[in-house]
């Protein structure tokens, strides 16, 4: 089988050489883990320090089928730029394919919850051919004889990504610019780089408090050539993942990925294959390691999808009062507080903010506000409508109980429900502004139960 094989390489080489263009770019099975193994608008995306590795092996069964292994690493510099890189090996049968590149990356956020980024990305691209163990029935074949031969090439990448809340959808051209180079065989054509396009979109589903789903969709284009990947993924409580999906000609693709403390990913996939070529191989196997470095900073507003919010002024010279309860409030104050009316005093400010921050309480996991705490909410409401001159920021944070998206959700709610009683109680809406951050700005260690309750917050922040 072997022999026949490297037969067949060598008298198709021709074809591979100047058509053969599905791997010039590597398309994993896990890419829902890794978007910026596709698209370098990712770099830098999830605020945090990311680097994966994985391993395919394609078609087994089938002597010289493809295996692939792919480097790739990226992270965000301050609140806008993102770095990346990525080193791909490549092998089908005697064909070698070797790549390196750097991305860069930009992105901003408007309209509150509206994100974009855009990534560029460069590199090296090498093809080697190795005949050494072919057999070839014409003595004569240029390909056998012309013995082991490399071209190398430019490799060029571009990407756009939009985000709005829990949807995204993003678009990328790998190999740019088309290059070629020639390998030193004569009448045969060089070796060319073809212009790849991937387009993916997603949608994530809360469904409860630890469960999501997210169906996706990937389009890839190479020349002719069209591909998609319908997906559905369900995550649990950000712990283990796992889904189905379908990709056109090819067949089924399970995957399952567990995350350690949030800082190791584990994850597999397998392809079913369904069209001719399951008559004589397997399927495909993958594996990918990652390791993911947050740095969470206390003053740095989150950014992309760690919250779709509008960063709020941070006032100077500040007395932070802080009351450790259940879904306890914390506020900040101007220390320079003018009083023109002996009813709002600095002292009744003082006493009305700490009475607000010890018994502010929502029911459990919901955004519903417990009617003992009204009476100190109303005392708060009357120094507003007596401090007219008084603007009021409110931030809601939650402990890491449930998945992120959960818990962006519930701190969200959370300050809309406390805006929502203060405008019923007569305080202008535009007085009032509100941010979320979910699990991702602890104040406490959430390995307790009296860390996760100092987590579990509104924060307020009042000024002229």
């Amino acid at each position: 089988m072997k022999k026949i094989l490297n037969h067949i390489l060598v008298v198709s080489f021709l074809c591979i050489a100047s058509n053969a263009t599905g791997q010039q770019t590597r398309l994993s099975n896990l890419y829902t883990q890794n978007k910026y193994s596709f698209n370098p608008a990712y770099a830098g995306f999830g605020g945090c320090t990311e680097v994966y590795f994985s391993h395919m092996n394609q078609w087994t069964k089938l002597e010289g089928a493809p295996l692939t292994n792919y480097l790739s690493a990226n992270t965000r510099i301050g609140k806008s730029l993102g770095l990346g890189a990525n080193v791909l090996l490549d092998q089908i049968g005697m064909y070698q394919n070797m790549s390196a590149s750097g991305s860069i990356a930009y992105g901003f956020n408007f309209a509150k919850f509206h994100t974009i980024r855009f990534g560029l990305s460069a590199g090296y691209f090498q093809t080697r051919l190795d005949p050494t163990g072919a057999i070839a029935f014409d003595n004569a074949d240029v390909i056998v004889n012309g013995g082991i031969q490399s071209s190398s090439a430019l490799s060029t990448d571009a990407g756009i990504l939009y985000k709005f809340k829990r949807f995204q959808i993003s678009f990328a051209s790998q190999q740019l610019f088309e290059t070629r180079s020639n390998f030193n065989y004569s009448q045969l054509d060089g070796y060319g780089l073809k212009r790849h396009f991937t387009g993916f979109t997603s949608y994530e589903f809360l469904l409860n408090k630890r469960l999501s789903l997210t169906p996706s969709i990937l389009y890839k284009s190479i020349s002719n050539n069209h591909q998609l990947d319908f997906n559905a993924d369900l995550n649990y409580n950000d712990f283990i993942s796992g889904g189905l999906g379908y990709r056109m000609d090819v067949g089924l693709i399970g995957r399952i990925g567990v995350n350690i403390r949030k800082l190791f990913f584990i994850g597999y996939a397998y392809v079913v294959p369904m069209q001719n070529i399951a008559s004589y191989s397997g399927g495909s196997h993958e594996i990918a390691l990652g390791l993911r470095f947050c740095k969470k900073k206390k003053e740095e507003f989150p950014n992309d999808h760690l919250t779709d919010v509008e960063p709020i002024s941070r006032s100077v010279d500040t007395v932070t009062i802080v009351e450790h309860t259940v879904d306890t409030l914390v506020i900040e104050r101007v220390d320079t507080v003018f009083i023109e009316r002996p009813m709002a005093s600095d002292v009744e400010v003082k006493e009305a903010l700490v009475m607000a921050s010890e018994h502010l309480e929502f029911e459990n996991d919901k955004s519903i506000i417990l009617k003992k705490s009204y009476g100190d909410l109303e005392a708060l409401t009357n120094l507003l409508l007596i401090r007219e001159e008084l603007n009021i920021s409110l931030s809601g944070h939650t402990d890491n109980n449930g998945t992120e998206a959960y818990n962006m959700r519930l701190s969200e709610n959370r300050v809309k429900a406390v805006k929502k009683f203060l405008m019923a109680n007569g305080v202008d809406g535009n007085r009032i502004k509100t941010s979320h951050f979910g699990e991702s700005k602890p104040i406490s260690d959430n390995k307790t139960e009296e860390g996760r309750s100092k987590n579990r917050r509104v924060e307020m922040e009042v000024g002229k």
